[in-house]
Order: C-alpha cells, then structure tokens, then sequence
C-alpha cells in the first residue's frame, strides 16, 4: 500500500507539472484558448550542440596530399589501360563502371566512365545484329541496361526476350543463375510504368532469390542486401560506405580504388562534420528551440537528409542551406499539426504567401519568431545574386513555401474537424505537404551558380520529377509514422484514409501504398530519363536522391521523427564514424 501511495503522489507530480507547464504555454500566446491533447513528447536528437562541436573533423594535410597522388595514379592507369577500349568486352567495362560508382567515386572520374559509356552505347545501337547472335549472360544484359538507364539514357527492355520461352516465362536455366537472377533483379527497379516485362522479371528474380537465401551459396551475403533494398534505391554515400568493405573482399580488387575510396570517404566526413558545427551553431543562436518551447531539436537528422540528397564535396553551401530549411521546414509541420489554432495558422499562412511581417505583429510570440527566421534564411540565400535574379529567386522561394503552408492548413483543417478524404484527395494534397518541392527549389538555386532568366520556366520543367519524387517521401513517410497515428485517432494519412474509403484492415491499406510507392519509383525514373534527354544538371540527381533518403530514412521506422538503433547507426557511419582501410593485397 505504502507503494501505492508513493505512486500516485509521483504521477501527480507529473501532472501538476504537465498542467502548469500548459498554462505558461497559453499565456505566452504558443497555443490556442482551447487544447484538446496532451504535448507530444519527443525524443532528443542524436548528438547535442555540444558534443557536436566536439567531433574530431581533422584531416591531416598529409592525408589531403594522398587523396590527390592516388587520384592522379589511378587517373593514369587507367587511362593507360583503357587507352584502346575496343580491346575490352562490354562486361569488363560495365563492371567496371559499376564498381568505381558503388565506391562513391563516380564524382572523380566523370569523364573517365562517360567515355566508356558513349563506347558501350555505341557498340549497342551500332552491332544490333552481332549482339542478337552473341550469347550474352544475363548478368551482362541486365548491367548494361542498368548501367546505361540510370545515367539517364533511354534503353528498350527488349534484352529479356532472349532469355524468356514464348509464352511460360524465363528460360529453366537461368533459375540457378544466381548472379544473373541478381544482376537482373537489380535491374528491374529501374522499369519504366508500361515496361511490363521488367515488371515480370522483377517477381521472378525476387521469387528465386528468395529461394536460393535457403540454399549454401557464396552470394548469401549480396542476395540478403538485395532484398533487402535494392541498389537503385539506396543512399548512394551509405552504399559507398557498405561497398568499400564488398569490394576489398574481392580476389580480384584492384587496391588503388577502395584505398582511394577510404581516404576519399574520411575526407568529405571530416568536411560533414565541419559543416555539422556550423550549421549547429547557427541553430543555437536563432534559438528557436529554447525561445518557442513547441520545437522539435533534430539538427543532426536533418543535416543526415541533406547529405542523402547531395554528398558531393562542392556543395558545401547547398547542404548547409537545406540544412536550414529542413529545420524550418519541420518547425513549421510541428506547429500546423500539434500547436497553432486554425484561426492562427491561417492568419501565419497568408502573412507568408504574401510576406508580410505587418501581418506577423498581432500573431504569438512563437510565430513571428519563425517567421523573422524564414525572412532572414531566404534573404541570405537569394544575396549572392544580381537585383534582378534576387527578385525572382524571393517570388519564387516564397510562392513554394505558401503552397507547403497551404497543403499543412489543409491536413490541419482535416485533423481538426476528424475528416478521413479520399486516398486520391489526401495523396494530391500529401504529395505537396511532404515538403519535396521546398527542399529540391532551394536546392536548385543553391547549386546552379548560373541562374537561368525565366527560373520559373525552367523549375516547371522539372514539376514531374519533383512531384514523384514528393510522392515516394510521403508515402514512405506514412507508412512509418501512420501505426502510432491510427492508434491514437490523430492526423490524416495515407493508410488510415485507405482503410476508411475502402472499408479495410490496415495490412491490406498498407500492401496497396506500396504498390502505389512501386508505380511512384516507376514514374520517377521515366521523368528522370525524359529530363536527361535535354538537361544535364546535378539538380535531376537530387530530385531521385530525394526518394532515395526517403527510403532509407525510413527505412527502420521514422528516422526523422522517434530514430531508433537502426536509424541512428545509418547517421553515425555516414556523417561520424570514419572508415577503416586494411589492405588485403599486403
């Protein structure tokens, strides 16, 4: 009983303090007059402010002076090597291609494997005949059109027919092929919404690889990575890391590449981890966490995200700026779904959409604190252009940020007044409020040194693929963060409007947000491929980098929202923990 008693007075504790802590909330304007749910609590972010100025981002200058000499090496032998490309088979040189990329140095030698890619593509479009009469594997066929299709370029599908019985599916040989079934399985993400005989290979693959997991095989290890996402999908600087180690396992591993790829990879970390500090040190004097008292601390999982959509060493400035944006942008969410009235949110709303800061003085103190930060963030971000270009970079910037604010009210309105929409109305609305178009704009003007005049136009062509690639965050996003949602009866999405309109249990809901992700991922890369046709910008890389970090971020659960082991190992050994080189060939 004494226990009891204890009990109780402590969880009285809790409440009174809960209580009165809601009260000051009220009185300084954070919250509307009425509140119907208790505060969210969330979890900490990875790393503090403090311990992340304490991360060790020293790269020895010797060490600098090593990347550059192993780079010239390699750049040399292979240059020698390849001097005559036509004395190489087409594998050797798709498989070649394939490894420099899997070890996060594609970057480096761009001209190197554009060079025997306009060979490969040659030697396709220009031997048609000899390649119909030529036994190919399967694992070459399906390389070759991975390869060429995720640069951009359009390839037919038409390789499987050869490999396929007329009428009774894939040829009985190839169902022991486990390289081949692998190479074509990997391949198969890559299919276009009407390539239906990829989709066809894709179920075979996945149905044998799924056999030959419970069979002895040296390839256990790749089958298991596989499946359980396939390359196309991942993180491309999470791949390097995973490849460094495949790849020096290998009998046949030239030692210059994964050395390289090692100190390649320590040196853009250590440059992640100065870029972290910085971007820590802006957060902490805006202060909005400790100011507002309603905002999430996840600056390390955001800057994780930016890193997701642009890795490359150049583009330092980018990853900072969308750092601040993801910031603001998960701000403004929390707020719209957990604190603001409707009546506020939409008086906050109109004051962005037609940037006003007059509007802001009658609003709580929270509110023109966020937006003071908004107005400040864009400015910095438009300053280091002409008059003219800052103009419309503003217009535009602001017109993105009110659609976003828009597409929050709307989800607000619906929680609100407990309405479940249509799959189809929730999806055209979600597709905006995953923030997709606010991070990829900001990300366009912060890589393009060179803004183009009409911006508008030009960002109008890239709408599809920022669309899709919105699409595919949201819906990962909800499948995640949608089973805490639907049991506890708060805010609207994808699953729980499915479960509504079609009258279903949530693992059938579930199982059709995924077909609808598949078809996404399938939209995407056909969006990416009609882009390449005429464009040639980093930013088409950042928009499939976008769908991919949405992937892997969620991965194992909302690596954003509540990160959990899995979620936080990714973070650690991306952006913290360097990697180990131990030279096999010694």
């Amino acid at each position: 009983m004494v226990i009891g008693k204890e009990s109780l007075i402590n969880k009285s504790y809790i409440y009174i303090y809960i209580y009165i802590y809601y009260l000051t909330l009220i009185r300084c304007g954070a919250k509307s007059s009425e509140i119907d749910n208790l505060l969210p609590i969330y979890q900490p972010t990875i790393l503090s402010h403090e311990h992340i100025q304490l991360l060790d981002d020293n790269f020895p200058i010797m060490w600098e002076e090593k990347v550059r000499e192993l780079e010239k090496k390699v750049m040399a032998s292979l240059s020698d090597k390849f001097k005559n490309v036509s004395n190489f088979n087409t594998l050797e040189l798709l498989e070649h291609i394939d490894d420099i990329e899997r070890l996060g140095l594609g970057y480096r030698f761009q001209n190197h494997i554009q060079t025997l890619l306009d060979h490969v593509i040659t030697s396709a479009n220009g031997n048609n005949v000899e390649l119909e009469e030529k036994e190919c594997s399967l694992h070459e066929e399906s390389l070759r059109f991975r390869i060429i299709r995720q640069h951009g370029y359009n390839v037919s599908q038409d390789f499987l027919r050869r490999f396929k019985e007329d009428h009774s599916g894939f040829i009985g040989c190839r169902h022991t092929d486990v390289k081949g079934v692998l190479s074509l399985y990997e391949a198969s993400h890559l299919a276009f919404m009407e390539e239906s005989d990829l989709h066809e290979a894709k179920l075979f693959a996945t149905e044998h690889l799924l056999k030959f997991k419970g069979e002895e095989n040296e390839a256990l290890d790749h089958i298991n990575y596989a499946l359980e996402l396939p390359l196309y999908h991942r993180m491309l600087r999470l791949q390097a890391r995973q490849y460094i180690d495949a790849y020096n396992n290998r009998r046949d591993a030239n030692q210059l590449f994964p050395e390289l790829a090692t100190l390649d990879f320590n040196m853009i970390q250590a440059a992640y981890k100065r870029e972290l500090k910085e971007v820590s040190k802006w957060w902490k004097n805006v202060g909005l966490v400790h100011k507002s008292g309603v905002v999430r601390d996840r600056l390390v999982e955001w800057f994780f995200w930016t890193v997701g959509v642009v890795f490359e060493p150049q583009y330092h400035t980018c990853r900072v700026g969308l750092t601040k944006v993801c910031a603001l942008i998960s701000v403004m969410d929390d707020i719209y779904d957990e604190y603001g009235s409707i009546d506020e949110l939409e008086i906050f709303t109109d004051a962005i959409k037609r940037w006003d800061s007059n509007v802001m003085k009658r609003m709580p103190e929270y509110l023109q604190l966020v937006f003071a930060t908004l107005f400040s963030t864009i400015t910095e971000m438009s300053s280091n252009n002409s008059d003219a270009q800052r103009e419309d970079i503003t217009l535009v910037l602001v017109k993105v940020w009110g659609e976003l604010l828009e597409a929050f009210l709307v989800e607000a309105k619906w929680t609100q007044a407990k309405h479940l929409p249509t799959f189809k109305d929730y999806l055209d609305n979600g597709w905006r409020s995953a923030s997709g178009v606010v991070i990829l704009t900001h990300g366009y003007f912060l890589i393009n040194e060179e803004i183009e005049k009409d911006v508008v136009e030009t960002l109008e062509r890239y709408h599809d693929l920022m669309k899709w690639s919105s699409v595919i965050f949201r819906l990962y996003n909800d499948l995640v963060s949608s089973k805490n949602e639907i049991q506890s009866g708060i805010n609207v999405n994808a699953i729980s409007c499915y479960m509504n309109e079609n009258g279903v249990c949530e693992e059938v809901a579930r199982a059709y947000v995924k077909t609808v992700i598949d078809k996404a991922w399938r939209k995407l890369i056909n969006v990416h491929v009609a882009c390449s046709q005429d464009l040639r910008n980093p930013f088409i890389d950042m928009a499939i980098n976008l769908a991919r970090t949405s992937c892997c971020g969620y991965q194992y659960g909302d690596g954003h929202g509540a990160p959990d082991a899995p979620a936080k190992d990714m973070v650690i050994s991306m952006i913290i923990k360097p990697v180990t080189f131990t030279n096999k060939g010694a």
